[in-house]
């Protein structure tokens, strides 16, 4: 198809092939999530196989999550020029051959390495994936668009425990990564097929890559202090020196964004009232999220005794609710906006964190259950409509470094609740003390407090859902 006819192309046509464009892009997102949760479950057979200490293996998923923050910005500039096509491309065949590096790994660093290459790719998916469906679903439909790419998220989520459990107990642990290969080389033949179908990009828009730059850096050096408190005092030079280096590389995002021409998305948007308020609102619900989901794995297996195998078909009830309601909740989103269904969502998030406050020792199953559907629930209705509403501040030429902010908000609010919540969870136990018995009863009091603050943080942002435009 040549330029012309690309850049003359009907958006009709567009929308009218949108299940296409959007296979592909629900193809790597599938992908990314399945291999996080399958490796989740793989950690501890890696770390004997490779004759490792938790604090190495746990370098595994850091060095994945602290390459996927630093680059997503910078992949959502990126792809402002250089399109979705490309933007697909690229991170399919950095998945594949991440994955094929990570397959072939007889070292802890080996597999360290393929996890960077493997995050460089998963960065592009993560970057683009909101933005690709905003740009090819009509506006009245883009809640719904969004609403299927969150299923795709839940459904990587649901198939990963069990398959990982299956390949452990049949196949040697490179297997995990074996399984993306056909996945990725079915993507990457569906982008090459369906995305020449979209309109060439603008090959002459500059990149405006300072601001990008900058908050990459910031991110990248904020998380790595953070990663650090555990093992470092807060004097040490690594810490408080990378605190230093991400508040200056914010300084300077902050004065890029504020000249028209160096600005990737400019201050101005900061202004927009549903924007901010929505991004808030997204940085806070994952703090209290994944401050309170983080412990509780723990909690089934040192408090409530169950075995490994039970703890996933405990964790595996998320996903499935968010599978269910999250589209149902996009596709609403596009009748009656956001700002109903963020604060009915945010709210009942907050009743499912008090739920989660009252575990103890003797806490039924089906109390635990209940609890999870309800934070499940919650997290659903408010994810869809909160990010449809962020796509729908902006203009087209924008929705790909939006995108961006999307992921990098919900990486940087989980990264937040995971280091204040094992914070507070270690102050807390160090406090209680008490001999091995009282192990479980002191589990269970250093970690009502650390839900309660979860839940503090989940009343603050309601009101962040409110105030924003319907």
């Amino acid at each position: 198809m040549t330029y012309e006819k690309n850049k003359l192309m009907d958006p009709s046509l567009i929308q009218t092939h949108k299940y296409r464009f959007f296979i592909v892009g629900a193809i790597g997102t599938f992908m990314s999530t399945l291999d996080g949760s399958i490796l989740n479950v793989a950690l501890p057979t890696i770390a004997d196989q490779l004759q490792c200490n938790i604090n190495v293996v746990a370098w595994v998923i850091l060095a994945y999550s602290l390459t996927v923050v630093s680059l997503m910005m910078i992949f959502g500039a990126w792809t402002g020029r250089k399109g979705y096509a490309f933007a697909y491309k690229f991170g399919y065949s950095f998945f594949i051959i991440g994955s094929i590096i990570c397959a072939l790994s007889n070292s802890i660093h080996f597999l360290i390495f393929g996890r960077v290459v493997q995050a460089i790719g998963s960065a592009m998916f993560q970057a683009v994936g909101p933005g690709m469906v905003a740009a090819v679903f009509p506006e009245n439909e883009r809640g719904k668009g969004i609403g299927l790419m969150v299923m795709m998220v839940s459904a990587g989520m649901m198939v990963g425990p069990p398959l990982g459990g299956f390949l452990l107990q049949y196949f040697p642990w490179q297997s995990i990564f074996i399984i993306n290969i056909p996945i990725g080389f079915i993507g990457i033949s569906l982008a090459l097929k369906y995305f020449k179908l979209l309109p060439k990009p603008d090959i002459f828009r500059r990149i405006r890559i300072s601001g990008a730059l900058s908050i990459s850096i910031a991110m990248l050096s904020g998380m790595l202090a953070l990663s650090f408190i555990e093992s470092y005092s807060l004097s040490d030079i690594r810490i408080w020196g990378l605190g230093i280096i991400s508040l200056i590389s914010l300084y300077m995002f902050y004065r890029f964004e504020s000249r028209p021409e160096e600005a990737l998305i400019g201050m101005d948007l900061f202004n927009n009232r549903t924007f901010r308020s929505s991004l808030i609102a997204a940085v806070l619900m994952f703090v209290a999220l994944s401050g309170a989901i983080v412990l509780l794995p723990f909690y089934l297996e040192r408090v409530k005794d169950f075995e490994p195998q039970s703890v996933g078909m405990f964790l595996i009830i998320f996903p499935i609710i968010m599978f269910i309601v999250a589209p149902l909740s996009g596709k609403l989103s596009d009748k009656i906006g956001s700002r109903l269904l963020t604060t009915i969502g945010m709210s009942v998030l907050a009743v499912g964190l008090y739920l989660l406050s009252s575990l103890s020792v003797d806490t039924t199953n089906l109390y635990i259950i209940v609890s999870i559907v309800v934070i499940g629930s919650g997290v659903a209705i408010f994810n869809t409509p909160n990010s449809s509403a962020m796509m729908g501040t902006v203009d087209k030429s924008k929705r790909a470094v939006i995108s961006g902010i999307i992921s990098t908000s919900r990486n940087i609010g989980m990264a937040l609740g995971v280091a204040i919540a094992t914070s507070l969870f270690a102050f807390f136990q160090s406090r209680l003390g008490g001999s091995l018995d009282d192990v479980s009863v002191n589990f269970v009091k250093a970690y009502h407090p650390v839900v309660m603050v979860s839940l503090v943080i989940t009343l603050i942002a309601i009101p962040f859902c409110f105030i924003r435009r319907k």
